[in-house]
């Protein structure tokens, strides 16, 4: 006999009034998870007044459509379980097939979460790919909408298996996680994709939290939430997004002046010395078009048939000319480019090298510091650095739309993407984003925090666990210590696990210092696994790295006491590195540091009255303490000198 549970009629927003059919929001359908262990929700329109009856897993429960036609049911808690059916009657019926019981997280945040296994994890993204045989995961991906005010619901999207045939579109880093968390507990996982690149983190924030913030209470209030002028606002954005592409092709004003042509005059122009990066010439956040030149010279008596042009670029689109003459072209470069250089292109005396660069994402470049523009043969007999001072102008071709940042305006990713699935019933939160709020790390300490208690409240599952990845290192290497933007988001990221029921995932030893991307999704989702373990799940496990606990000046040393040591320190390398320390009111020099027991010894001898230290402060610090256990040592720094971010 089935067992029959009496759920009262909880009142709630988000659906489509206008419709009247038995319908289930677009969340539920084929092949997804239910949250076990709690009374996981259920809800849609249907006729009102109209009796609603769901049956699962052997249980019956019943609600009453309202006046206008919302109902919802909370089930019984269900234990792991599965393939069921899901049979939702009222004047009409809806059958779900495959359903189980598992475990469901929302995996949300900005390009780092949403970097699916399609786009690439590596060398070994074709091996992931086919070995992706794993019908016990399941994931949905919400479907990429903003909106002005809280969606009732978005258009219907598919549970899907992972399996080899459709694994491209998961995020990588969620899929990991769940890979992890499915062999491990044998059990059924649900992922629930809500990602946006380039988003803040207000954007993933309501209204009315947002305005309990007194950074942001002023633009709520001033916040025109019309939904008709936010439509009118988008189009217009894509509109601009879309001309993009075609008025860069169509653009022609440097061929038609022969700023290609080593003749040209470009004493006006700018100057920059190699390597040439977007944010160091005065071109910070620039989209468009942008020309840049080079003369340099080539010694008499070339043998060589070609040569080999070597540069490191990032762009969307770049032409390279010699002499006039277009030598290659690149196209979504990010990374070491190579052109094929026919001898008889050069001259005797001078030569031009041209670029026509196209950037419309990130930081365009050319060259890096380990990566100088280069002219060589394959015999290795000459090797020409094209280094030095370029010339560059980004006024030559017509201006291009700039960043259409309609999806980063604030509320607008809660409204479309995080509203509609509330109540779903979900384990928790992974979340990998911060990136874009690097800059405001003394705000995203309160921000953050907020954000979180936010979704905890509207989900009503208590303190949820919710995990995060920290900012991956990035950026150039610096020679010596100094103050860092990415280094006090990473604080501040830290500084949220006083929140309850938080756990973090430390990055610091897995980015890529030319790809704010970088590849390695696998540990990120790994380490977020290790926190679940343990936050989630209770187990009693290490699931971080060190972890600054205190310290002690003694003398002309510091040392500094950790927790989270698991099966003892361990340096990765020959000798302890990443450490910088300081005397009051003093800049920061590089240390000396040793490992004592559980504990690590810092001292300079340029410092006779140290106060402070830090540990990979940095954007990319080199940074190898870890523990036994494989991971790597938080970032910190034990000053509370003002912070350069606001």
């Amino acid at each position: 006999m089935k067992k029959i549970v009496s759920v009262l009629f909880i009142c709630f927003l988000f659906l489509d009034l206008s419709a009247q059919k038995l319908r289930l929001a677009s969340v539920f359908g084929d092949h997804m998870v239910i949250q076990q262990g709690i009374h996981a929700p259920v809800w849609g329109i249907a006729a009102p007044g109209s009796d609603i009856k769901v049956e699962f897993a052997g249980y019956t429960t019943y609600a009453k459509a309202d006046r206008n036609g919302k109902w919802m049911v909370r089930m019984p808690i269900l234990d792991y379980g599965g393939p069921y059916d899901m049979k939702i009657s009222g004047e009409d019926a809806v059958i779900l097939k495959d359903v189980m019981v598992g475990e469901v997280w929302l995996a949300s945040g900005q390009s780092n979460m949403e970097w699916t296994i399609g786009a690439g994890v590596g060398p070994n993204t074709g091996e992931e790919i086919n070995s992706a045989v794993f019908p016990g995961i399941r994931y949905f991906n919400v479907p990429r909408k903003t909106a002005i005010i809280p969606l009732q619901d978005f258009e219907p999207q598919k549970w899907q298996q992972v399996t080899p045939s459709n694994i491209k579109n998961l995020s990588a880093v969620a899929y990991f996680f769940a890979r992890d968390l499915h062999q491990h507990k044998k059990v059924a996982v649900g992922i629930i994709s809500s990602s946006w690149g380039a988003t803040s983190a207000e954007a993933w924030m309501s209204a009315e939290m947002l305005a309990a913030h007194p950074d942001f209470t002023e633009r709520v209030k001033s916040l025109d939430r019309n939904p008709d002028t936010w439509a009118a606002f988008v189009a217009q954005n894509l509109k601009n997004e879309s001309s993009r592409d075609s008025l860069a092709k169509a653009a022609n004003e440097g061929i038609r002046l022969k700023v290609h042509y080593p003749e040209f005059n470009d004493s006006d122009w700018k100057k920059a010395t190699a390597p040439l990066e977007f944010s160091n010439i005065g071109l910070p956040g620039y989209w468009g078009l942008a020309w840049f030149r080079k003369s340099f010279a080539i010694p008499a008596g070339i043998r060589e048939k070609e040569l080999e042009l070597s540069l490191a670029m990032m762009c969307k689109d770049a032409v390279v000319y010699l002499n006039g003459k277009e030598v290659g072209r690149a196209a979504n470069a990010n990374g070491q480019v190579k052109f094929a250089i026919p001898t008889r292109l050069l001259r005797s005396g001078n030569n031009l090298l041209a670029i026509r660069m196209y950037v419309n994402w990130g930081n365009g470049r050319i060259g890096a510091n380990e990566n100088k523009p280069v002219l060589k043969s394959a015999s290795g007999k000459m090797n020409i650095q094209i280094d030095g001072d370029w010339r560059f102008s980004s006024t030559v071709e017509t201006a291009l739309p700039g960043w259409q940042n309609f999806y980063n305006n604030i509320t607008v990713q809660y409204n479309a993407r995080i509203a509609p699935l509330i109540p779903y019933g979900i384990k928790g939160v992974i979340w990998y984003q911060g990136e874009n709020n690097a800059g405001k790390a003394y705000q995203y300490q309160t921000l953050f925090p907020m954000m979180i208690e936010d979704w905890r409240t509207r989900w009503g599952q208590g303190y949820m666990p919710f995990l995060f990845v920290q900012l991956a290192n990035f950026k150039a290497k610096k020679d010596k210590p100094s103050d860092d933007d990415w280094a006090e988001l990473r604080e501040a990221q830290a500084k949220t696990l006083r929140c309850p029921n938080t756990g973090m995932a430390c990055a610091i030893d897995i980015g890529d210092a030319e790809d704010i991307h970088p590849k390695n999704k696998l540990d990120a989702g790994k380490r977020l696994y290790l926190a679940a373990r343990h936050i989630a799940y209770d187990e009693d496990i290490v699931y971080s790295g060190p972890v600054y606990e205190s310290m002690k000046v003694e003398g002309d040393k510091i040392r500094i006491r950790f927790s989270s040591t698991g099966k003892g320190l361990l340096v990765k390398g020959d000798k302890l590195k990443g450490f910088s320390i300081a005397a009051d009111n003093e800049e920061f020099v590089w240390a000396n540091a040793v490992v004592e027991g559980n504990e690590v010894v810092v001292s300079s001898s340029d410092i006779k009255a140290p106060v402070a230290v830090r540990y990979s402060w940095a954007s990319n610090p080199d940074g190898n303490l870890y523990n036994a256990d494989g991971l790597p040592a938080v970032p910190f720094r034990t000053d509370n000198r003002k912070m350069i971010t606001q």
